[in-house]
């Protein structure tokens, strides 16, 4: 019988108490450590992968529709400017122009306006053209003619300096920090600027909407469908059913694609005026400028140990550049969590500056906060003439020291003792020894947290056909992540059925089955549980169905490799022997996400060990090698889950080393806001990845056991790219990324 019980939902960080639609039929145990299970566990290729590679692949900027109109945006010039004047009939007169937008709209859409004459960051939008083509949509922005009133931007120092917060400084004490720092035996103080680092999707910002009578269908590039669905129906006065968003191919988002995004609302204001489709979609440089960013951080950790190692207190003041706004991501929580340690103080100070707000980037804030925490724990090391990896073993703990609360499963030491056989820890001092090819080698170690329990609401159905082809639904937007791959293995192994017979389908709210935004290492955690509930369901109606046809009970029944067994071995059938028999009928069961456990915080761990060769001479840095070694529980595709560890690595390969959005201090101008000259790491500059995970299912979690894996494999790799720096020549940078100007420096 359904029920409602009430659980916590978390999301980078922050919790939310949530009801929970349950279903006692729901209630699946987890799959045990030594089950013999056929499809989960198992390499396998992505379901879409031929489409993908194949170039049908529908996304959203590949969205085209009859009659469709193409929108651009008038954008502010500088971070801080008026608009004096602006001639939107003249706009609204070149030929193909149909609609047109400008700071007083005129809007249908209820709540703030996307548009405004007084822009606080660089590239804010201020009017929008809808026209039959791309050009004349261009010629009409030109017409626009906007003249501008021109301010000095608000810059990162002089904020800090006049305390210029987006809101009030946080502060958290736990024990007493400053007698603890000050009786400690040994104390170090690191200072490290961490850059503004770009998401950079394959697949822009995009948006195309379309009007019919007073329902609406927006094909958007988002990572969140069904809260883009309730985003447009609360503005245009919709009720949801009446609002269909598509999702079905997303080009990557990594946090910034979060919702709507101003320009499907845009896109829908401007379908409404013209009657006809709008298609919005950005630049690579107004991506790169406006699509948001990992904000620019410049912390300072002050650690203090006993004798022995053990960390007697902590402190962090983290100064973050928050732009226009957005919300305090957690960078303070490395500091308060990662170590045993009774006396911390963390200390966030988000600074209002002149570019956009800061949003969202693979694992916000924690990347942040580790980046520089663990430098401060190899100083803290070579000051006690400790072993790094040995002084993070020795400070290891088993609860959440927030909370009191025990870890759900926690199994980072396997990770450290793995990590360091796979690179060979033992020996890393040899590297120091000179090189033939006169490079500087080192080797550096570094800890990963992250949350990653994920949590309901969540839904799914699955339906078996009398051919014993099973289809899988769910709300899931595969943002390229192979989520959808997941979901149809898990339904394959709860079913009984080859990985071949099962199809899954997503990115589409039409069918109404709710999944969360793939953010916040929670699709795993969140939909795969409601999979296998549904999928069970089907299971034991399909078994109670052969105990009919086969005159058998059902208990005494097996589902395996897509044929039904006796328990007793003397019955072995097709599965089809019995579904064929459904005619035009179909077997339907769905899932749901049960409530998180009670008395546990949910988190993820790991460990990666980086080798970097240093060219004293050119200032070059390259990362020769990255062991990663993650507990994220049960590991439901290890091709896929190899794949998104090599990925996350990657990406904090270039937060070390090339990527730093720099900003115009005149007029708060993003300057390499294209790619030629914002720097990603190539194939050239990726090292080798030797990945591996702890794979034990944490038994505390809903019926499947398994943890996020988006974004714990960045949070440690610039850390410990930067401790294998430090490590081979013997100097610590200021700021991140390491660059052959900033490494002469730091050399020098």
């Amino acid at each position: 019988m359904p029920h409602f019980v009430k659980s916590q939902r978390e999301m980078e960080g922050r919790f939310e108490d949530v009801w929970v639609l349950v279903d006692d039929e729901d209630d699946l145990e987890t799959w045990p450590e030594d089950a013999d299970l056929q499809v989960v566990g198992q390499p396998a290729t992505r379901h879409d992968g031929p489409l993908r590679a194949g170039g049908a692949a529908r996304f959203t900027v590949d969205v085209s529709l009859p009659g469709m109109l193409h929108a651009r945006v008038l954008r502010a010039p500088a971070a801080r400017c008026k608009v004096t004047a602006i001639d939107l009939d003249a706009a609204r007169q070149v030929p193909g122009v149909r609609a047109v937008l400008g700071p007083d709209g005129p809007f249908t859409m209820g709540g703030d306006p996307p548009l405004t004459a007084e822009p606080a960051w660089a590239g804010a939008p201020i009017a929008v053209v809808a026209a039959e083509t791309p050009e004349a949509a261009e010629a009409g922005l030109v017409a626009l003619a906007p003249e501008w009133d021109i301010l000095a931007p608000l810059g990162f120092d002089e904020g800090l300096a006049e305390q210029r917060f987006t809101e009030e400084p946080r502060e958290v004490v736990r024990g007493d920090p400053d007698a603890a720092l000050a009786g400690a035996d040994v104390r170090v103080e690191v200072t490290c600027e961490t850059p503004a680092h770009v998401q950079t999707p394959l697949e822009p910002h995009a948006a195309v909407v379309r009007w019919e009578g007073d329902a609406l269908t927006a094909w958007i590039s988002t990572q969140g469908m069904f809260d883009a669905r309730r985003e447009l129906a609360e503005r245009f006065g919709l009720v949801p059913e009446r609002v269909r968003v598509v999702s079905e191919f997303i080009g990557g988002g990594f946090g910034g694609k979060q919702g709507a995004g101003v320009e499907a609302l845009l896109a829908a204001e401007l379908a409404r005026a013209a009657g006809r489709p709008v298609r919005l979609v950005l630049s690579r440089h107004e991506d790169q400028v406006v699509g948001g960013r990992r904000a620019r951080t410049r912390q300072t950790v002050t650690l203090g140990a006993r004798r022995d190692g053990t960390l007697a207190g902590i402190e962090l003041a983290a100064v973050v550049e928050m732009g226009a706004g957005g919300w305090i991501f957690p960078v303070a929580e490395p500091a308060l969590s990662l170590y045993a340690c009774d006396d911390v103080r963390a200390m966030t100070f988000p600074v209002r500056t002149s570019l956009r707000a800061q949003n969202a980037f693979r694992a916000p804030g924690v990347t942040e906060g580790v980046t520089v925490l663990e430098q401060a724990m190899d100083e803290l090391a070579a000051a006690l003439d400790m072993d790094p990896l040995e002084l993070r073993r020795l400070n290891h703990v088993e609860r959440d020291q927030g909370s009191g609360l025990p870890y759900s499963s926690k199994r980072l030491l396997a990770c450290y003792d793995r990590a360091a056989e796979l690179a060979g820890w033992e020996d890393r001092d040899s590297l120091r020894e000179p090189q033939p090819d006169g490079l500087l080698r080192g080797m550096g170690c570094a800890t990963q947290i992250w949350w990653g329990g994920g949590g309901p609401p969540a839904h799914a159905s699955v339906r078996l056909d009398a051919d014993a082809r099973a289809l899988v639904l769910t709300g899931i937007q595969d943002i390229g992540t192979g989520t959808l791959t997941s979901a149809r293995m898990v339904a394959a192994e709860e079913l009984g059925l080859p990985l071949e017979h099962v199809v899954v389908r997503g990115g589409d709210t039409g069918p109404n089955l709710y999944a969360p935004v793939s953010g916040g290492s929670m699709t795993t955690p969140a939909v795969m549980p409601a999979v296998r509930s549904a999928a069970g369901k089907v299971r034991r109606t399909l078994l109670s169905l052969a105990a009919d046809v086969l005159e058998i009970s059902a208990d005494d029944l097996t589902v395996r490799d897509g044929r039904i067994r006796s328990r007793d071995g003397a019955l072995d059938v097709d599965v089809v022997e019995v579904t064929d028999k459904l005619g035009n009928a179909t077997i339907d069961g769905t899932g749901t996400r049960g409530p998180n456990p009670d008395g546990f915080r949910v988190n993820t761990f790991g460990c990666q060990i980086a080798q970097v060769a240093v060219d004293p001479g050119t200032g070059v840095v390259r990362a020769e090698r990255v062991v990663a070694v993650h507990d994220v529980g049960r590991i439901v595709n290890p091709l896929g889950a190899s794949s998104q560890l090599e990925g996350g690595v990657i990406q904090g390969v270039g937060y070390a080393l090339f990527e730093d959005l720099v900003v115009d201090p005149t007029s708060g101008m993003p300057v390499n806001g294209h790619l030629d000259d914002y720097k990603l790491p190539t194939i050239a500059d990726v090292p080798e990845i030797v990945s591996d995970f702890v794979n034990v299912a944490d038994e505390n979690l809903p019926n499947l056991g398994a943890k996020g894996l988006g974004e714990p494999p960045i949070v440690p790799t610039a850390a410990a790219i930067a401790n294998a720096f430090a490590h081979a020549t013997g100097h610590r940078a200021a700021s991140l990324p390491l660059t052959p100007a900033r490494v002469l420096e730091t050399l020098a």
